[in-house]
């Protein structure tokens, strides 16, 4: 079973029980040197549209865990995502376990969250040094 609190996203399609997508900070400095430095925040923001095949299976190949919790990519062969599947729900849980990782959040509860805060900043009366 999946624990969001270490960041895991279920991934049963990849042959059952227990097989989860989990980030940590190998996994995430593997990407960096894949793609170079960037924030993720603003990668996640744009939301599906930054997940390309080549970022998923980038982030399977650092997070996709198996029933032991041991890396695919590092022993068993890495399994292929069902053909009569489409893309976007693994898109979607990729984008979770990298916004679990950093924020501590599923993507569209962080997304919430940056809506809600823009939505605030501007309801906020600009900033002034004047006295009224």
């Amino acid at each position: 079973m999946a624990n969001r609190y270490i960041g895991e996203v279920p991934a049963p399609e990849f042959g059952g029980k227990g097989i989860v997508i989990r980030l940590d900070m190998a996994g995430l400095l593997q990407l960096e040197d894949q793609y170079g430095e960037f924030t993720w925040a603003s990668r996640l923001f744009n939301g599906l549209a930054m997940v390309s095949p080549s970022k998923i299976m980038a982030v399977l190949t650092v997070g996709l865990r198996n029933d032991k919790g041991t890396l695919f990519s590092e022993g068993d062969e890495m399994p292929a995502w069902p053909a009569d599947k489409p893309l976007a729900p693994l898109a979607t849980r990729c984008q979770d376990a990298l916004s679990l990782f950093l924020y501590g959040k599923t993507f569209k509860e962080w997304a919430a969250d940056v809506a809600a805060r823009r939505e605030e900043d501007e309801e906020r009366p600009p900033q002034s040094d004047a006295v009224l």
